[in-house]
């Protein structure tokens, strides 16, 4: 009987030692899940800026995941927010809700990050976040200057962006890996907007030609071998690139009305690629790495000088069936499709 209630207070400590390792278990794999769930690429930090700013409070999932556009609207406040949204227009998530303005955001190329411009006129800073709008940081941090136009490499690891942190605006190439800042172009002209073409190799951007004039130019990814693709009277902007890096849509002024314009990527063959039927502004095209769709923003719809009301549209890469995606009588600017 002895040996009996032996075993069996020996086997209660087993059975309590396994219990207890299981519960030990069971926390370090929750833990575990929890630092994962938490592991950003970009975490915040506490400097200034951020503090300002207050991330969409939910989580990366597939469902965010099928959004492809961004863009900026100010329909919930007037400071100007992130939103995403299917390419039906479907699917509306806001990303951001701060108290400066936000300005262009663009996906990674895996899309799972984004970066955008944020703050007041001339104190403009890029910054990063999560697909969710979590993790923000604050990659320039460079008060007073202003920068803009920020645009992720193929790999995912660099960003090219806009600065006036040395004088006049340039491009410059952000590293995530070491976290360092190389200037690539270095002109007496304002140099803006730059876009990666799909394989990395180059590098699209607009540059001020004079007080009514504004041209597109093409270099390599490290800034040499500068090309310039346009060259009129008019504002030719905002460059963006085919899926197959053999075309380059742009906005363009020449024809009095700013339209989406489209040309080879050695600057040949410049034709209009979509006209509006009334007057109407079509400007800011953003080109798909992943299917023959250009997302722009357009008062078509609007044409008025009381009501010059920019909403998101979609069209085909040969300009056929324009579709409007946002409905609103307020401010929706910036696409940008993955």
């Amino acid at each position: 009987m002895k040996a009996t209630l032996l075993t069996f207070k020996s086997f209660i400590m087993i059975v309590a030692k396994f219990s207890s390792f299981v519960a030990v278990l069971s926390i370090a794999t929750i833990a575990v899940i929890a630092c994962k769930k938490e592991i950003k690429l970009f975490p915040s930090t506490d400097n200034k800026k951020i503090s300002s700013l207050r991330a969409y409070p939910g989580d990366v999932n597939s469902t965010k995941q099928e959004r492809k556009i961004l863009f900026v609207s100010n329909r919930d406040d007037a400071f100007g927010e992130i939103y995403s949204m299917n390419t039906d227009g479907s699917n509306l998530v806001r990303l951001t809700f701060n108290t400066i303005p936000d300005g262009r955001a663009t996906w990674s190329s895996n899309g799972q990050h984004i970066a955008f411009a944020s703050g007041l006129t001339n104190d403009r800073d890029i910054f990063v976040m999560n697909a969710n709008g979590n993790g923000l940081r604050n990659i320039t941090n460079t008060p007073g200057k202003d920068e803009q136009w920020p645009e992720w490499s193929r790999e995912g690891n660099n960003i090219i962006f806009s600065s006036n942190r040395d004088g006049n605006h340039e491009i410059y190439l952000y590293n995530s890996d070491n976290e360092s800042t190389t200037r690539l172009t270095n002109r007496l002209q304002d140099d803006q907007w730059p876009t990666y073409s799909p394989d990395g190799s180059k590098i699209a951007f607009q540059s001020n030609m004079g007080a009514t004039k504004t041209d597109i130019f093409v270099m390599d990814a490290n800034g040499s071998n500068m090309l310039q693709l346009t060259n009129n009277s008019a504002f030719d902007q905002m460059p963006t690139w085919s899926p197959d890096g053999a075309k380059i849509a742009f906005m363009s002024t020449r024809a009095g009305n700013p339209d989406i314009y489209i040309m080879n990527a050695d600057g040949s063959g410049q034709v209009s690629l979509i006209s509006s039927t009334v007057t109407g502004i079509d400007a800011r095209p953003s080109w798909s790495r992943e299917s023959d769709l250009i997302v722009f923003a357009s008062t078509r719809d609007f044409p008025t000088a009381v009501n010059n009301n920019f909403e998101i549209y979609i069209v085909n890469g040969n300009g056929s069936s324009p579709l409007r995606l946002t409905n609103n009588l307020v401010y929706d600017d910036y696409p940008f499709i993955k």
